[in-house]
């Protein structure tokens, strides 16, 4: 870079002198959207914004490129504006690059310090495929951009913007331009992006490009904010677009569960594996029992709390721990079907019922409950299993005992009584059907399929 390009920028009597536009109705550049953008994109960085003016192609002018540096403070929307109102009356471009660098003049990837956001810039193709492709894998970007270009087949150029939560440095800055080349890929972008140097032009300002002027506006904006590992995972799960995208090269292999459970995870990247990849294979093995109701969610949400607390330096905090956990039971949900829980999860399991020794059982002199059908049969609290061949009247039987057992209920015993008799019929397959006494009609019902709204995590609280 040499000294000839290099502007030193005072907004106070910088770029206010160029000439009032001819037309009264020309484009000019939208302060607003300019704030917004600089939110996104620099709002938790430090150090300096390198700013760079072109003159747009196709105009019939010329001119050297201007390039300034502002600090990345609650002033750089409003001098990125008034830089903007030049450049907007010299037919020029506004770019930045999408990192901050610590001294004016430096523009290389290698200058770059911080960067905080994820974008991907749809240039040609079927774009509105490409966005929608983009929303269902990733999720609702912060930004969407019309960046004034238009494809052979008149569609609008987009670039699509994801804020993080924290500025990327160091390593986790290199696998962030990686992950910027990766979405690229799997869905036909510009793959320039994946320099950490790449300038992109600013919303709210004018596009020139063949003498035709256009705002770069914003098309959609939202709150949203993206954690750089839950968005790299996402990355890695969603699949090339059919037609345009295509596969990245050396797909990381996901840690054993085995190794997950007893290994520290430090943030920074520094380990083998992130604290995301460590939570969500984590989180996933303990969900999985609680889909098959074989641990409660309370027995669930212990578990993975205990893992968060013991294995992730430093350790998440809990409600982003509640919203990962509700993500991936909703996605275990979508895959697996309805879960079956507990109808009362905070009921002991069965390890923990009571039990009793030989001696005591001898020893035990209280009275023996009535049979209901004797010798010893069918008792309060037992259960019959009548066996046979399909279609032999096993069910009819068991309906005809309950009602023959239970007169005072039921008003015929000639009619079924289902229900009506406090005994429960189940039938479990084609051979065999039980008969179950009223007094453990709840014991043999310990589980229920619930469905996924009813079960939202934690389970209390």
């Amino acid at each position: 870079m040499s000294d000839d390009n290099i502007i030193h920028f005072n907004p106070r009597r910088d770029f206010n002198d160029a000439a009032p536009l001819a037309d009264p109705f020309a484009v000019e550049p939208d302060a607003g959207q300019i704030a917004r953008f600089v939110d996104v994109v620099f709002g938790y960085s430090d150090g300096l914004i390198p700013v760079r003016g072109f003159v747009d192609k196709g105009q019939g002018k010329d001119g050297r490129p201007h390039n300034i540096w502002i600090e990345a403070d609650a002033t750089a929307p409003k001098k990125l504006a008034t830089f903007a109102g030049w450049a907007a009356r010299e037919g020029a471009a506004v770019y930045v690059i999408l990192g901050t660098v610590a001294e004016t003049g430096q523009t290389r990837a290698a200058d770059v310090l911080q960067m905080q956001s994820l974008v991907v810039d749809l240039d040609s193709g079927d774009i509105p495929a490409k966005l929608d492709h983009l929303v269902h894998h990733l999720g609702r970007p912060t930004l969407t951009v019309e960046s004034g270009g238009r494809t052979p087949e008149g569609a609008t150029k987009l670039h699509v913007w994801w804020k993080l939560t924290e500025p990327a440095e160091g390593a986790d800055l290199a696998r962030l331009c990686q992950l910027r080349g990766e979405i690229a890929l799997k869905v036909g972008g510009d793959t320039h992006f994946r320099s950490a140097h790449q300038p992109i032009r600013v919303p709210g300002t004018v596009y020139h490009k063949g003498g035709l002027t256009r705002l770069v506006q914003i098309r959609e904006a939202t709150e949203l904010e993206v954690d750089h590992a839950e968005m790299a995972e996402r990355v890695a799960d969603m699949p090339p677009m059919p037609g345009v995208g295509m596969a990245t090269a050396e797909p990381r292999e996901k840690p054993a569960i085995d190794d997950v459970l007893v290994t520290l995870v430090h943030e920074g990247g520094t380990d083998d594996w992130s604290r995301f990849e460590g939570a969500s294979a984590a989180i996933g093995y303990f969900l999985r029992p609680v889909h098959e109701g074989r641990m409660s969610m309370d027995e669930g949400w212990t578990a993975i709390s205990g893992y968060n607390a013991a294995m992730l330096r430093p350790c998440w905090p809990l409600d982003r721990l509640k919203r990962e956990t509700n993500r991936l039971w909703k996605l275990h949900i979508k895959r697996h079907g309805s879960p079956l829980i507990r109808l009362d999860s905070a009921a002991p399991a069965q390890t923990d019922l009571p039990t009793f020794t030989l001696g005591a059982l001898l020893d035990d002199t209280s009275p023996m409950p009535d049979d209901i059908i004797g010798p010893r049969v069918l008792t309060p609290g037992g259960l019959l299993a009548l066996g046979g061949a399909p279609k032999v009247g096993k069910s009819d039987l068991a309906d005809r005992i309950a009602c023959a057992t239970w007169r005072p209920a039921c008003p015929s015993s000639a009619s079924p009584c289902r229900g009506r008799c406090g005994f429960s019929i189940c039938r479990p397959s084609c051979s065999i059907t039980t008969c179950a006494s009223a007094s453990t009609r709840s014991a043999c019902r310990p589980k229920s399929l619930l469905p996924p709204e009813t079960a939202l995590w934690p389970p209390r609280g």
